[in-house]
Parts: C-alpha cells; structure tokens; sequence
C-alpha cells in the first residue's frame, strides 16, 4: 500500500522589487544586532505576503499551480496599503489593510485550493496541546481550511525577521520604520515553505491578467 506524501505550499503575493528590497534590508538591518532564527535574503528566505499556506498531498501540486493559474486570469492587480508594524512571538511583521479587494481574493484562493488538501492538517494542528491555546474560531479554521488564520482571522502582512528574544522583537518593533506606504502587486506566486512560515523555493508564479474596466 502506497503511502500519501504531503507538501506545504504557501500561495503569495509576489512582492515588487522594491518592497522585496526594503524588506531584505530591514531584515538584515536588524539582525546585526539581535539573534535571529531567520533573516531575510530572497535566496534561501524570500519576502511575501501568503494568502493560504496549508499542507496538501504531494499528488495535488499540478492542479494547485492550475487553479492558481486560473485565479490570476480573473483577478486585478492589487494594491497594498502600509498600516502597522507589529511582532507576536518574535516575528516582526509589517501589516496592511485588509482590503475588499484583498478579502475577495484571499477568499477565492480559499474557496479553490482548500478541496486540493482532501481534509488533510499539518501534524501540529491536530496536536492536543496546540489546539487547547487556541480560539474556537481558530479551531474551526483549521478543521473546515487546514489554516487557523483564515477568513475573518486573515490578515495580509509580511514577516521580516523573527527574533530569538520575543521581549527584544517588542522593543525593535518601536524603533524600526516602514518606508513604501503602498504599492501595487501583480503576480501570485506558490513557493514551498520551511519552518516559521517562511518561503524557501518558488515553484510557479503566475500574471494577475485581468484589467479594470470603466
């Protein structure tokens, strides 16, 4: 008997180069002071934005990058609006406004991609004592979407580092600035992820093709 194989995918925004720069340098700006369990580089760490980042079977790849490919051919390009910097565990993170635009499609990647896990969760969220910490709303998310921030708990941001020391990510957090206030974004992206949420290897990216009409 076979034995299923799962990969974990995370589906972005494909920043522009700009913001992939400012990310890079913020990350590297305030590693050379703090221990870091990651620092981004755009080689093996690559700044983004995840819109849905479950486990799937190994076998469903193709027709997760197909169903990517078919969003993007009806999607605009999206603009991104700077509005916060905070840190949770020591991840600091620059966060931006949940549009109507980027809740229409976070919910399109959701609503395609969630049938391609067959019901499959990543290990730790069936853990027992994983789940005892989390809000029944997370719980739900992860049971019905394979993702506890899914939904109404999304929230479009992009992790710049993570620091060893949660107490010191708070304080950097009040130093450091965000300088591209908004942006737009034209592509979707689908990279596989390491541990911490990062990408590690673009696997597809993908044109946002549809236009506005007036």
């Amino acid at each position: 008997m076979s034995v299923d194989k799962f990969i974990r995918l995370n589906t972005v925004l494909k920043l522009p180069d700009k913001v992939v720069e400012e990310a890079i340098a913020l990350s590297r700006e305030i590693a050379k002071d703090n221990k870091a369990v990651f620092v981004l580089d755009g080689i093996r760490f690559h700044p983004h934005i995840t819109v849905y980042s479950p486990e799937y079977p190994e076998k469903n790849l193709d027709n997760v990058l197909e169903n990517v490919e078919e969003i993007t051919k009806n999607t605009e390009k999206v603009k991104l609006i700077f509005e916060r910097i905070d840190t949770k565990q020591g991840f600091i993170v620059v966060g931006f406004v949940f549009s109507s635009e980027i809740k229409r499609l976070h919910e399109k990647v959701v609503e395609m991609l969630n049938p391609l896990r067959e019901g499959h969760l990543k290990g730790k969220y069936e853990a027992p004592d994983y789940r005892m910490k989390l809000s029944q709303e997370k719980k739900e998310n992860i049971t019905k979407y394979g993702h506890p921030g899914t939904m109404t708990l999304y929230s479009p941001h992009l992790s710049i580092i993570r620091l060893e020391d949660e107490f010191l990510a708070e304080k950097v957090t009040e130093t450091i600035k965000w300088n591209t206030v908004e942006f737009v974004v034209d592509k979707l992206a689908v990279y596989t992820m390491g541990e911490n949420g990062t990408c590690k290897k673009l696997v597809r990216e993908f044109a946002l093709e549809n236009e506005k009409t007036n």
